[in-house]
C-alpha cells in the first residue's frame, strides 16, 4: 500500500513538473473519474464504456493544457528552433496524454478484482477513445492559444463543447443513432445491441482525424512568425511580409495544399466513409420509394423482395396505423417515413442498430426489417410516433422540462409495447408474464421501472413489466388519461387522481387473477434468466465474440470453437455459451467433443426447462448422425416430455415420427436432424425431400402439412391447397380427411396455416374460416388473442377491398 501510495505521489509530481498546475487538476480529476468508474457496473472493466467516459473528461482537459502550452511559450523566451508549430503541438499532445496514464493504471490494477475479458479490447478503445481525444483537444487548444491571447483559453474550451453539441445535432436530424466526433469520439447507438468491439468505422474516423490535424498544422504554419525573443504567435499582417514571403518554399506550400485538399475531401465524403449519414446519404442505398395514404417507405431495389411481398408489407402498414389510431385515440402527423433494410446486418452499417428496431418520433421515421409476415414489433415502432403526437416538443417522448428535466423511460417503451399487446410472442400474455416477475421477485417497483432507471433494468423484465402496467392502465381508464400523464413526464396524481405506489397495489391485485400454468412459468424463468447488461461478465466483448463466432462457425469452424472456448473460459456459469460451443464442435467435425460438452451440460441443476430440452434435442441429433436410431429416440422422446412451447412439442413429434423407419429417416428425417446439427440445410432441398415423404407416405397428413409450411413464404396459393389436405375442415369443408390425420398437437396450428395463406392469396373467406376455428380451439389467451388480431386484419381488408 505505501508502494502504491508512493508511486501516485510520484506520478502527481511528475504531472505537475509537466504540465504544470492547470494540468495537474485535469490529471486529478481523471484519475478520480477513474477510480469512482472502478466501482461502477459495465464501466469497471477496461473498454469502451470505462473509455467512452474518461475519453469526454480527456476532451476538456487536453483543450486547456493545449492551450497552456501556447500561455507558457509566451512567458518564457525559446531559442527560434523551437518556435514552431509542430513542435508546440507535439508538447501539447505529449502533455495531454501523460494526463491518462494514472486512469489507466487505476482501471488496469481493478482487474483484480473485476473480471477483464480482453485487454486487447479494451487498449484498443483506450488509444481510439481518450487518447485519440486528447491528442486532438490538446493540437486545438493550441491553436486556439495561438489564435487569441486573450481568449484563447476560452475558444479551446468551447471547442469540444461545440463539436459535441454538432455531434448530438447530427444525431438529432440524421438518420443514424450512432455518433462519431473528434472530442467526444464514439457513442455507438442502443444498449440492446450489446456486442461492441472496436470498428473499423472508428478507426478510419481517427486517421481523418489525423488527416485534419496535421492539414491545419501544415497551414497554420505558413503564417506563424518570430517577432523577438517572445514565442510564436500568429501574424494577421503576413500576407504583407516580404521577409516572411521569402522562407516559404514550393514544397511547403504545395504540402499545406495537398493536405488542405485531402482533409476538405475526406470530409466533404463523411457519408460514404460512415463518419456521417444524412437522409439524402441513406436515400443512395434505399433508393426505392413506395407511398400510401400514410406512409412513404424507402427501400433497397436488391432486397429481394416481389412486388407482392412490398405489397404485403405496405398494407400492414396501413392496417397497423388503422389500429392504433383506434387504441391511441390520435394521429401523427404525416406522411410517415419508413426505412426498410434487407437485414440486419445492413442497418447495423448504415444506421448503428442491429437487431433492434427503432424510432425517431420527432422526425416521424421508423428504422425496421421484416423477416416474415407479420413483421414483429411494427406496431410497437409505430407507436413511438402516434405517442410524438402528445409527448414533449423536442424529442415527441415522455419528457418534462419544467421545473427540471424529467424523463420517463417506463412510459415511452411501455406504451409501445402496450399498444401491440394483441400479438404476444409464445404461450403467455404480458399480464401473465408479469404475474410470473412478481410472483418470484423479479419485479422492480414500478418508481423504477416507469421512470428513468428503466434503463438499468434488464430488457425483457422492464418491457414486459412497463408494458402490463401500461396496458392496465390503458383499459381500465382510456386513452385520454394515458397521453395526459405520457405528455407531463409520469404526473400519475394529476392524470389519474392517484400516485404510481396505488395503481401499483392495484396492478398487481389484476394480476394475480391472469392464469398462469407450469409451462408458462417455465418459459418465462428462461426468457427473464439473464441479468441486465450492467450486470453481466464482460457484456459487449463477449457479446462480440460470440456474435462473430457465428459469423465464422459454418466456414471456419476452429475459430469458431477458440473464440467460444474463451468466452466459457471468461463466463463459465452461462450455459447457453456452452451449447453454442457444442454446435461450433460439430462444425469443427468434433462429435465426441461436442457429446461431452453437452453430457457435462445435461448434469447441471441449475437449467431451466427449455434449456434442458435443447440439450436433449441436440444429443438426439447427435446420436442420429451416428447412427445410434435407439439412442436418439430416447433423447427425443426426453426432449417431447421437456418441451414447454407448443412449437417444441410439434417438432419432437415430427422428430420422432421421422425415426420410426428407414424411409422416413432419409428424408424428414433429413429436414428435421439435417446432415449435421450445426448446418442448415438448403431451402430447395428441404422442399424437395418434404415432397418425398409425401409421396411415400400419400396417407399421413403430416407430409402436406409440413410441405404446406414450407411453401407459405413461397406461393400462398400452392401452400393454402397443399395445408387444405392436411386439415380441409379449416377452411371450405369439402375436402377429405386423409387416412392418417395431423395429432391433435398440429391441429391449430395447421388452421393458423390455412388462415395466413389464404390471407396472402385474397382468399379472405377461406382465411376468416381458418382463423374462427383456431380461436374457437384456442388453448390460451395469448393464442386467442392472436387470432382476434388476424380476424381484425382480415376485417379491415375487406373493408379496403370493398372501397
Amino acid at each position: 500500500m505505501v508502494g502504491l501510495r508512493g508511486t501516485l505521489v510520484n506520478a502527481l509530481r511528475a504531472t505537475i513538473r509537466s504540465c504544470g498546475i492547470r494540468g495537474a487538476v485535469w490529471g486529478l480529476a481523471l484519475f478520480t473519474t477513474s477510480v469512482v468508474l472502478c466501482f461502477v457496473p459495465l464501466h469497471n472493466l477496461l473498454g469502451y464504456d470505462f473509455a467512452f467516459v474518461i475519453g469526454l473528461i480527456a476532451a476538456f482537459a487536453g483543450a486547456d493544457v493545449g492551450h497552456d502550452v501556447v500561455a507558457k511559450a509566451r512567458r518564457t523566451p525559446m531559442s527560434t528552433s523551437n518556435r514552431s508549430v509542430w513542435s508546440l503541438a507535439l508538447t501539447a499532445a505529449v502533455k495531454g496524454a501523460s494526463l491518462l496514464v494514472l486512469p489507466l493504471l487505476a482501471i488496469s490494477l481493478n482487474a483484480v478484482r473485476t473480471r477483464n475479458c480482453s485487454f486487447a479490447a479494451g487498449f484498443a478503445f483506450y488509444a481510439l477513445l481518450p487518447l485519440s481525444s486528447v491528442v486532438f483537444a490538446a493540437t486545438i487548444g493550441m491553436l486556439c492559444g495561438l489564435l487569441s491571447v486573450r481568449q484563447g483559453r476560452r475558444l479551446a474550451l468551447l471547442a469540444p463543447i461545440v463539436s459535441m453539441l454538432w455531434a448530438c445535432w447530427r444525431v438529432y436530424v440524421d438518420p443514424p443513432v450512432y455518433a462519431l466526433d473528434p472530442f467526444g469520439g464514439f457513442f455507438p447507438g442502443p444498449i440492446y445491441d450489446e456486442a461492441l468491439s472496436p470498428p473499423a468505422r472508428l478507426v478510419l474516423f481517427r486517421l481523418a482525424n489525423l488527416l485534419w490535424l496535421v492539414a491545419v498544422l501544415a497551414a497554420a504554419d505558413l503564417v506563424i512568425t518570430v517577432r523577438g525573443a517572445n514565442a510564436p504567435r500568429l501574424d494577421l499582417t503576413i500576407i504583407r511580409n516580404r521577409r516572411w514571403r521569402k522562407t516559404l518554399t514550393g514544397t511547403r506550400v504545395t504540402t499545406a495544399f495537398v493536405l488542405a485538399a485531402g482533409a476538405i475531401g475526406v470530409f466533404a465524403f463523411g457519408g460514404q466513409f460512415g463518419f456521417r449519414r444524412s437522409q439524402t446519404d441513406l436515400r443512395q442505398h434505399l433508393s426505392r420509394v413506395h407511398t400510401t395514404a400514410h406512409f412513404r417507405v424507402f427501400s433497397s431495389p436488391g432486397d429481394g423482395q416481389s412486388p407482392a411481398e412490398m405489397a404485403l408489407f405496405l398494407s400492414e402498414l396501413e392496417f397497423r396505423y388503422h389500429q392504433l389510431k383506434h387504441t391511441l385515440q390520435t394521429e401523427p402527423r404525416l406522411p410517415v417515413t419508413v426505412f426498410l433494410f434487407p437485414s440486419a446486418e445492413s442497418k447495423k452499417d448504415l444506421v448503428g442498430a442491429g437487431s433492434t428496431l427503432f424510432t425517431k418520433p420527432w422526425r416521424q421515421e421508423m428504422f425496421v426489417q421484416v423477416a416474415d409476415f407479420p413483421p414483429e414489433n411494427l406496431r410497437h415502432e409505430m407507436a413511438h410516433i402516434f405517442a410524438a403526437s402528445f409527448g414533449d416538443p423536442v424529442f415527441g417522448i415522455s419528457l418534462r422540462w419544467w421545473p427540471w428535466p424529467r424523463l420517463a423511460s417506463g412510459l415511452v417503451e411501455g406504451i409501445a409495447e402496450a399498444s401491440d399487446f394483441s400479438n404476444p410472442e409464445g404461450q403467455a400474455t404480458l399480464h401473465q408474464d408479469a404475474r410470473h416477475l412478481v410472483q418470484s421477485k423479479q419485479a422492480p417497483s414500478l418508481t423504477q421501472i416507469m421512470g428513468a432507471g428503466f434503463t438499468v433494468v434488464a430488457g425483457p423484465q422492464a418491457y414486459t413489466l412497463a408494458a402490463s402496467f401500461t396496458h392496465f392502465v390503458l383499459e381500465r381508464f382510456g386513452a385520454p388519461a394515458l397521453q395526459k400523464v405520457y405528455r407531463s413526464g409520469g404526473d400519475w396524481v394529476g392524470s389519474y387522481g392517484a400516485a404510481l405506489p396505488e395503481l401499483e397495489t392495484r396492478w398487481k391485485a389484476f394480476l394475480q387473477q391472469q392464469p398462469l400454468n407450469e409451462d408458462q412459468k417455465a418459459n418465462a424463468d428462461e426468457r427473464y434468466r439473464r441479468p441486465a447488461i450492467f450486470k453481466k461478465v464482460c457484456a459487449r466483448d463477449l457479446a462480440a465474440r460470440v456474435q462473430e463466432a457465428l459469423r465464422l462457425r459454418t466456414h471456419q469452424p476452429e475459430k469458431a470453437v477458440a473464440l467460444l472456448q474463451s468466452v466459457c473460459t471468461d463466463d463459465p456459469d452461462e450455459p447457453g455459451y456452452r451449447l453454442s460451443l457444442a454446435y461450433a464442435h460439430v462444425a469443427a467435425k468434433q462429435p465426441e467433443v461436442a457429446l461431452r460438452t453437452i453430457e457435462g451440460l445435461s448434469q447441471r441443476t441449475d437449467l431451466t426447462r427449455p434449456l434442458r430440452r435443447r440439450v436433449a434435442s441436440f444429443k438426439a441429433s447427435l446420436a442420429l448422425a451416428r447412427k445410434d436410431v435407439d439412442q436418439a429416440l430416447a433423447a427425443e422422446t426426453e426432449a417431447f416430455q421437456l418441451a414447454t412451447e407448443q412449437t417444441d412439442r410439434r417438432t419432437s413429434v415430427a422428430r420422432l415420427r421421422a425415426l420410426k423407419d428407414p424411409v422416413a429417416r432419409a428424408t424428414l428425417g433429413r429436414v428435421l436432424f439435417g446432415d449435421s446439427p450445426a448446418e442448415a440445410m438448403d431451402p430447395a432441398l428441404v422442399v424437395y425431400l418434404l415432397s418425398e415423404f409425401a409421396k411415400a407416405f400419400p396417407d399421413e397428413a403430416l407430409g402436406p402439412y409440413l410441405l404446406g409450411r414450407q411453401l407459405l413464404n413461397r406461393d400462398p396459393t400452392l401452400a393454402f391447397t397443399t395445408l387444405q389436405q392436411a386439415c380441409p375442415e379449416s377452411g371450405d369443408r369439402s375436402g377429405k380427411p386423409m387416412a392418417i390425420p395431423l395429432p391433435p398437437l398440429f391441429q391449430r396450428e395447421c388452421w393458423r396455416l390455412v388462415g395466413q395463406s389464404a390471407y396472402r392469396a385474397g382468399l379472405y373467406e377461406n382465411a376468416r374460416a381458418a382463423w374462427r376455428a383456431a380461436l374457437s380451439e384456442s388453448g390460451s389467451e395469448s393464442g386467442r388473442l392472436r387470432a382476434k388480431d388476424w380476424l381484425e386484419r382480415l376485417d379491415w381488408a375487406q373493408a379496403q377491398a370493398a372501397n
